[in-house]
């Protein structure tokens, strides 16, 4: 599984829960940071590392406007990785949040991302356990 080099840690695994919640996460530091920075160049990319074909729905939800910007199903063989959207096309205006919404197998999980310099792309994985695993590369 790739990920920025730019980035030392990921976010915390979503809640095992089937619901999509509506909460964003925290606001970074209070002093200047790179959390502070707008950087809309955030890719979603989905990982199949399970043996099996794969059918994930995909969906980015501009957190601000409840407006979906992207809804696609994907059919993704085993050990197989693409790019399936990048938050930029959806022309956020500074630093905004933008929820992943997956859904594999009867079950729903979802990261949340924001347009800062801090924060890196956002990942939708099935595991080679056939276990479905967002999650976000952060600074």
């Amino acid at each position: 599984m790739a990920t920025p080099s730019s980035c030392s840690s990921f976010g915390p695994p979503p809640p095992p829960v089937d619901t999509v919640g509506t909460s964003s996460p925290t606001a970074g530091p209070s002093s200047y940071s790179a959390a502070d920075q707008p950087d809309p160049d955030k890719e979603v990319r989905v990982e199949n590392a399970w043996n099996r074909t794969a059918e994930v729905r995909v969906r980015v939800i501009r957190v601000a406007t409840n407006e979906t910007v992207y809804d696609e199903t994907l059919s993704l063989e085993p050990s197989t990785e693409r790019t399936v959207y990048n938050v930029s096309e959806a022309d956020p205006d500074g630093i905004e949040s933008f929820r992943v919404v997956a859904t594999f197998e009867n079950t729903t999980r979802s990261v949340t991302i924001e347009t800062s310099g801090c924060y890196g792309d956002a990942f939708v994985e099935i595991t080679d356990e056939g276990e479905l695993y967002p999650y976000y590369a952060i600074c």
